[in-house]
């Protein structure tokens, strides 16, 4: 073997991960690896399947028969449900607060809907009259939107949203992405008649698979449509169908989803809304005492995801970088047309732990007093933080 090709052990850095994007694993989604692979036609491989699939409707409060498990990213999950629910000409009326619901419209305008967007001004959700107008306007026959946007840090209240859609003849789809497993996501008392999700960010599994779910109203459209789904491997008959719903995937991401899916019902939603709550608030409370603005009114915060105005004459940049490579802790830079540099930080699951924000405080300040800001109270932001935390 010659010196090009000689190979070395992988040895990916562990770090602490605190974006919008993912979560830690959680010490129950890595004993699911280990677990033995299956074939897709084997009886015990179905019940993991099914007792996953039970899981998740107890988690999303929902009877619904065509809750799936699915292959993919979450991103294929917003394709799933467009595909299915969207035929070409369809007027479609998307929901945006940041990017979020621009990319449900991109993926709509793709299935060949005429897309129309109702927006709300950065950091701002969208009210009812606002949508009520929008739908008078446009007629859809589909309305979508992101339930929380991690790009603004936005939680978008849906039950009201639904009730509308419905009254106008749309069905409602909704992105719960980033509040599945930190918000209380109720599809049946809301009235949703779809939505996906990924895996690797409110549960803490590992990325790669999809979560989905399809109301009997989304059912019906989808058995009305005059045209095929543009995609085999999506068709939602074919999803649903038992030679295809133990289709061979990836075994071990099932079986680490599995194990989370356990832990947060035995958990239950109510511990994990109140402690997702509190450890954002301890988050915002510290980065008050350093001097640093969160962004988004109270009442619209994103549990899992706060949005911070980057200090003036702070390198944004250089305290990312500072904090990952030096210190092994990642968050994420702005999305979207904003312009100022603000900082994302996503506190999820295995991820919102104390000493996490503990740790990550801490270091904010040394490095923002490196940079010449002025620490309004310096050494108080751990200290507010844990006034806050609950034990």
């Amino acid at each position: 073997m010659s010196p090009a090709t000689a190979f070395r052990r992988l040895n990916p850095v562990e770090r602490t991960i605190l974006t919008p994007e993912l979560s830690n694993a959680s010490p129950r989604a890595r004993q699911g690896l280990i677990g033995m692979l299956q074939g897709a036609g084997d009886p015990v491989f179905a019940a993991v399947v099914e007792e996953a699939r039970a899981l998740l409707r107890e988690l999303w409060r929902t009877a619904n028969p065509a809750t799936l498990i699915l292959p993919g990213s979450e991103e294929a999950g917003l394709e799933a449900v467009v595909l299915n629910l969207v035929e070409p000409g369809d007027p479609v009326l998307v929901v945006v607060t940041g990017d979020a619901g621009r990319r449900i419209a991109a993926a709509a305008e793709r299935a060949g809907a005429r897309v129309r967007l109702v927006e709300a001004p950065w950091g701002e959700a969208v009210g009812p009259g606002a949508f009520r107008d929008a739908l008078q306007r446009e007629r859809p026959r589909l309305a979508a939107v992101a339930h929380g946007d991690p790009s603004t840090g936005v939680l978008q209240p849906l039950p009201e949203l639904a009730a509308l859609a419905h009254e106008h003849g749309a069905l409602l789809a909704a992105d719960v992405c980033s509040t599945t497993a930190v918000v209380d996501v109720r599809l049946d008392d809301w009235g949703l008649d779809a939505c996906w999700a990924g895996s690797q960010k409110g549960l803490s599994a590992y990325p790669g698979l999809v979560l989905a779910s399809f109301g009997e109203r989304a059912l019906t459209r989808h058995r009305e449509r005059t045209v095929p789904v543009a995609s085999w491997e999506r068709d939602l008959a074919a999803l649903c169908a038992p030679e295809r719903r133990y289709e061979t995937f990836p075994a071990p991401l099932l079986y680490a989803l599995v194990e989370v899916l356990q832990l947060a019902s035995e958990q239950q939603m109510a511990y994990r809304v109140r402690r997702h709550e509190n450890r954002r608030d301890a988050l915002v409370a510290g980065l008050a005492a350093l001097g640093v603005e969160v962004l988004v009114d109270p009442d619209a915060r994103l549990p899992s995801v706060t949005i911070a105005r980057v200090p003036g004459g702070v390198d944004e940049h250089w305290v990312r970088d500072e904090l990952r490579e030096q210190f092994r802790i990642e968050i994420a830079p702005g999305s979207g047309p904003r312009s100022e540099p603000v900082w994302r930080i996503g506190i999820m699951s295995h991820s919102a732990q104390p000493g996490f924000i503990a740790a990550l405080l801490g270091l904010l300040e040394a490095l923002l007093a490196e940079q010449g800001h002025v620490i309004p109270a310096p050494g108080t932001a751990v200290r507010a933080a844990v006034r806050v935390l609950e034990r």
